[in-house]
């Protein structure tokens, strides 16, 4: 019996694992192309009336693209603001609700634009190629999440100043109250997805809200040199997620040109990963 119950225990100890261990992903190497994506950065508030719209509008366009468009709420006036928000409401001189901003490109001199233009500013984006492409591991442990991305191109870029910027973004957050119901100005209109939901709307479900920003606010600087054809540039980070729902999480980075005037920045192309996942190159 003493003899079996060490062949067991050996048994254990050289087949056994560990559930919780994570697996060993591991980013493949530069490719010579990659898919372009989308960014839609919407300025948004639980006490704007009009803003569900604009939520429906988001999805419709990330719905249509099937995993090109990627969306990030910016919340502002609400249980959910986070200080980045009014940074971008100051630096892109946003001055109403809802509006976005699509890879940050400048129509008739205004970044933040009018939701009447987000569909057809994606789709113009859409049709660049992409210079750029990301790739990300996520791994949570514990509390915290420890994300790598990597930045790689496929030619010499124009300019110098390109940036890497990192989001943690919620989806499904809930709550009670003036911070959480939603404004709803199309309560009384019957052909609005929103018509008879109450204004405002209690346990509304607020998705891609920004959470925290794991960069600088515009973004860590890209060396020159590894702007490159199969140049490679990777920052890791580390972020507390003790105050989210980490099953709803998910990590968002993108890359910047930043021109000399705002009007020239504009989002190169850009990824999205759940943060405990594994998102290579596209």
């Amino acid at each position: 019996m003493k003899q079996y119950l060490q062949i067991l225990l050996f048994g254990l100890l050289v087949f056994g694992g560990c559930e919780d261990e994570p697996d060993n992903f591991e980013i493949s190497n530069v490719p010579s192309a990659f898919t372009k994506k989308v960014l839609i950065e919407e300025f948004t508030g639980a006490w704007c009336g009009y803003c569900p719209d604009g939520a429906h509008i988001v999805e419709s366009i990330i719905n249509d693209n099937n995993g090109k468009v990627v969306g990030v709420s910016l919340h502002s006036g609400d249980a959910m603001e986070v200080a980045h928000t009014n940074f971008l409401e100051t630096t892109y001189q946003n001055t109403g609700y809802p509006s976005g901003m699509v890879d940050r490109v400048s129509i008739n001199g205004s970044t933040s634009l009018n939701r009447g233009y987000w569909e057809s500013v994606a789709n113009a984006q859409l049709s660049e190629t992409a210079v750029c492409g990301l790739a990300i591991i996520s791994e949570v442990n514990g509390q915290n999440a420890t994300v790598e991305v990597h930045a790689g191109f496929n030619s010499t870029l124009n300019g110098d100043d390109y940036r890497l910027t990192v989001y943690l973004i919620e989806d499904g957050v809930t709550g009670t109250g003036y911070g959480y119901d939603q404004s709803n100005y199309y309560n009384e209109v019957a052909e609005s997805p929103f018509n008879n939901l109450g204004n405002p709307i209690e346990g509304y479900e607020h998705n891609h809200t920004l959470r925290a920003i794991l960069s600088e606010s515009l973004g860590d600087a890209i060396m020159v040199s590894e702007m490159a054809s199969g140049g490679e540039h990777i920052e890791t980070y580390t972020v507390d997620l003790s105050s989210y729902n980490k099953n709803k999480l998910s990590i968002v980075a993108f890359v910047t040109y930043i021109g000399s005037t705002i009007a020239e920045h504009e989002i190169m192309n850009v990824q999205k990963c759940d943060i405990d996942g594994f998102q290579d190159w596209d």
